[in-house]
C-alpha cells in the first residue's frame, strides 16, 4: 500500500514539476506508521505559495491531507 501510494504521489508531482509549476519536492514517510506522508514542495518564485499549496492539495487530495503539505521557496532536496 505504501509503495503504491508513494508511486502515485511522485507521478503526480513529477508531472507538475515537468510542467514548471514546482521546482522540486520531497516525500517523507514516518517510520512504523500508517499515517500519510509529509510532502514538501519548493514553489517557483513567480508563483504565490498559497496558489502552489492549493494546486498541490487538489492534485493529491485522495493521497495526502492538506495539513501534511508544506510549500517553501528555496529548498535543498537530495
Amino acid at each position: 500500500m505504501r509503495k503504491a501510494r508513494h508511486i502515485a504521489i511522485s507521478n503526480r508531482l513529477e508531472a507538475t514539476k515537468q510542467l514548471g509549476l514546482v521546482e522540486d519536492y520531497r516525500i517523507d514517510w514516518r517510520e512504523k506508521s500508517l499515517c500519510a506522508p509529509r510532502v514538501t514542495v519548493c514553489a517557483r518564485p513567480a508563483t504565490p505559495q498559497q496558489v502552489t499549496k492549493n494546486y498541490v492539495a487538489i492534485l493529491l487530495e485522495q493521497l495526502v491531507p492538506t495539513r501534511e503539505i508544506v510549500v517553501t521557496r528555496m529548498m535543498k532536496i537530495s
